[in-house]
């Protein structure tokens, strides 16, 4: 049963007054026939709406994140979202992966993956489609999309507005989720398209709930949802993106393509508990550190234009492309506060005391990077795709009372990838990337943290096979290795170079449908993340297992369209953790599989499109933790039940 803090009575009226707004409707709307499970081209990772399946995401691929490493695209145009915040949620429909097998063909891969968000472009139908839902520990959301359509075919505009709390949030003791966006789609003719748009989210948190690091004397054993707040410490996010994307064709061939975006992020002064040196009996000392307000900015895009020539048996694609970014990230150490011993679920309550934040260190980047690429084509048997660039990054620190400090690099990247097709079933693949990429920002636990840290130089080779198992079912298996300069924490606490990382894997995805009525979206990974220390680096042996990759992971998602009742759809997941380190070589985290179930029922309300979902997630109540670098835990949700609807007006 759903338990008492699940489904709400406010949700339930505003369930009521959706349907009858429902009855007023006119038009045909598209949210409720979305489907991650049915979109799902492989097992590597895409989001539809607030589904997300697959192996990876943005902040996970192959054992690091796309997001950190800046490598994310809207509509394929290259963006710089400063790994802050969540405003482009609103203006989105989804996103995709590309790793292996997915970024075969696409211009400009990166070694770390590159994660794609498509725009929710509004269409050519009056559209109002409005989803809400409640799930269990308070969980409660609203989102309204509405598409008008000014001129057919030439102007349409678009609007999302969404609310969500959460009573019981892994970071706090409550939150507040506000997200909105203006979206339009200029397509004055045939060859011109223009979408600009704005997108905006403000999240606040209420009794901030302790960061959880791991000691030397064993695991804690706990859910997200308890920890123990600390009643006058709050957090307040504002962000927002806005810019604009063009695509404009001319003489049949050529096709010039244009993105521009602007991201913002503001935090006043926010104050972060820290439970530090936790241990088995989830023990710990308990520390509050205040952060200095900061605000963050970058402006970013890209310029590509292509060329197709076409001849018997091959279709060719030349490309220019230039990329840049202008990005300024503040950040602080803060004043930290020691308050003593406290437990994860029993922290000391006490009052506010009296912190100076300090003052904050601007890191200011800015990076141009032109390119060439070239791409073909040979139906039936192959194709190849190629690519140079040059970067030019300069990088500024400025701290308070220090002399600015400066860095510049300008290295030469390489891509080239190839694929070949002996059958219409079998496909091979390779590919090689050579990258300059974001490392991140130092931890919280750092002396020098949210310090961001400069771009490095990567590299990745992969190679696999797909091979069509039926008409409609695919299984892709490949392997792939990736290397990186390594940051962390060095022995005085300080995030910095310390060494190398390795990270060498083997993937397999099977998609598609096993029947007319059975699909299934399931990846494994399985990954050897090794790190090598720089001497004196750190205390401890210099080759070690690295913390945060998962060494094994695999999600499966499977749907059921029983024949006795038309729309409806069974689902269930299954997810597999391998143990993990969270100290080398000491203490290591136990294994842990999570089983969840869903039920999706398409049908008509007052003549309009509707999908009702429950969703049921880790159904055993399984306990795990996530480690990562710098010492810091995550637990897994504990058990939870949703319940949504989506009408189309």
């Amino acid at each position: 049963m759903i338990s008492s803090r699940g489904l709400s009575r406010c949700t339930l009226k505003v369930l009521a007054l959706t349907l009858l707004t429902v009855a007023t409707g006119t038009a045909y709307g598209q949210r409720a026939n979305e489907d991650a499970v049915a979109e799902a081209l492989d097992a590597f990772g895409s989001t539809v709406g607030r589904e997300a399946i697959g192996l990876y995401s943005a902040n996970s691929a192959r054992g690091f994140s796309p997001s950190v490493a800046g490598n994310l695209r809207i509509d394929g145009l290259y963006f710089d979202e400063l790994n802050f915040g969540n405003a482009l949620g609103a203006a989105v429909r989804g996103s995709s992966v590309h790793v292996g097998i997915a970024a075969q063909g696409y211009l400009m891969p990166a070694p770390t993956g590159v994660v794609d968000y498509q725009l929710r472009i509004p269409g050519n139908d009056l559209v109002t489609s409005v989803q809400i839902g409640d799930a269990t520990y308070g969980v409660a959301y609203e989102e309204t999309d509405v598409e008008i359509p000014v001129v057919h075919d030439v102007l349409s505009i678009g609007g999302d507005l969404g609310f969500g709390r959460n009573q019981s949030y892994d970071s706090a003791e409550h939150s507040e989720d506000w997200t909105g966006a203006l979206i339009a789609r200029w397509h004055p003719n045939d060859s011109l398209v223009i979408t600009p748009f704005w997108s905006v989210a403000n999240h606040l948190e209420f009794g901030e709930k302790p960061d959880v690091f791991i000691g030397d004397s064993g695991y804690p054993r706990y859910h997200l949802a308890d920890p123990m707040g600390q009643p006058w410490t709050n957090l307040d996010a504002s962000s927002s993106v806005f810019g604009a994307t063009a695509h404009f064709a001319f003489d049949d061939s050529w096709l010039l393509s244009a993105g521009l975006f602007r991201a913002l992020v503001f935090f006043p002064v926010q104050q972060i508990p820290f439970l530090i040196n936790t241990n088995s009996l989830n023990q710990g000392e308990y520390t509050i550190t205040a952060i200095p307000a900061a605000s963050t900015g970058s402006t970013s895009g890209e310029v590509r234009l292509a060329k197709i020539i076409n001849t018997t048996h091959l279709r060719h694609t030349f490309y220019l492309r230039v990329t840049g970014r202008d990005s300024s990230i503040e950040s602080g150490p803060g004043d930290t506060k020691d308050i003593g011993p406290a437990t994860i679920t029993d922290v000391p309550q006490i009052p506010a005391p009296a912190f100076n934040p300090g003052v904050n260190t601007d890191v200011k980047a800015q990076q141009f990077t032109p390119g060439v690429a070239y791409g073909t084509l040979w139906p039936s048997v192959g194709q190849l795709t190629l690519g140079a660039q040059k970067v030019f990054y300069h990088r500024t620190v400025t701290t308070p009372g220090v002399a600015p400090e400066s860095d510049s690099n300008t290295p030469w990247l390489y891509s080239a990838a190839a694929a070949a097709f002996p059958t219409h079933k079998l496909v091979f693949y390779s590919s090689y990337t050579r990258g300059f990429e974001e490392i991140g920002l130092a931890p919280i636990n750092a002396a020098n943290r949210n310090e961001p840290v400069p771009a490095q130089v990567t590299n990745q080779v992969d190679a696999g096979v797909r091979y069509q198992l039926l008409p409609k079912l695919q299984l892709v298996t490949g392997v792939f290795e990736i290397n990186k300069p390594y940051f962390n924490l060095d022995r005085f606490n300080v995030y910095r170079l310390v060494g190398s990382t390795s990270n060498r894997g083997e993937e397999f995805s099977l998609t598609g449908d096993i029947t007319d009525r059975l699909n299934i979206v399931s990846g494994i990974v399985v990954i050897d993340p090794k790190v090598r220390y720089q001497s004196g680096a750190i205390i401890g042996p210099t080759n070690q297992e690295a913390i945060g990759p998962i060494p094994s992971f695999m999600s499966t998602n499977v749907q059921y369209h029983p024949a006795a009742i038309s729309g409806l759809i069974l689902g269930a997941t299954v997810q597999f953790t391998s143990s993990r380190y969270a100290v080398y070589p000491n203490i290591n985290l136990p294994a842990a599989t999570t089983l969840g179930a869903d039920v999706h029922y398409k049908t008509q309300l007052f003549g309009k499109n509707a999908t009702f979902f429950f969703q049921a997630y880790n159904l055993a109540d399984t306990y795990g933790l996530t480690p990562n670098a710098s010492g810091q835990l995550t637990a897994f949700d504990a058990r939870r039940f949703e319940l949504s609807l989506v009408v189309d007006l």
